[in-house]
């Protein structure tokens, strides 16, 4: 778990300065139960798409490989925002 969440942090990282040419990007953590939350959002021109692209299709399977779950929103020019699930 802690694996994976380091892994989605890193990678969405890597987006923003590389695709997304992001001024800002939050990180959000939280576990408030047996379920580690991260939000993580950047301030980029969005457009992001899953199916376009290795890294963000690679970091799904990643965390549903743990049993997690992984969402994508990402408007364009409204950056983007990962919501990440992780059964602890």
């Amino acid at each position: 778990m802690e694996v994976a969440a380091y892994y989605a942090v890193s990678e969405a990282l890597t987006n923003a300065a590389k695709h997304a040419r992001a001024s800002a990007v939050y990180v959000e953590l939280d576990a408030p139960d047996a379920t580690l939350r991260l939000a993580i959002r950047d301030d980029g021109i969005g457009g992001a798409d899953p199916a376009q692209g290795s890294g963000l299709t690679g970091l799904r399977d990643r965390i549903e490989a743990v049993g997690g779950t992984f969402d994508v929103i990402s408007p364009a020019k409204g950056g983007t925002t990962l919501h990440i699930k992780i059964p602890v």
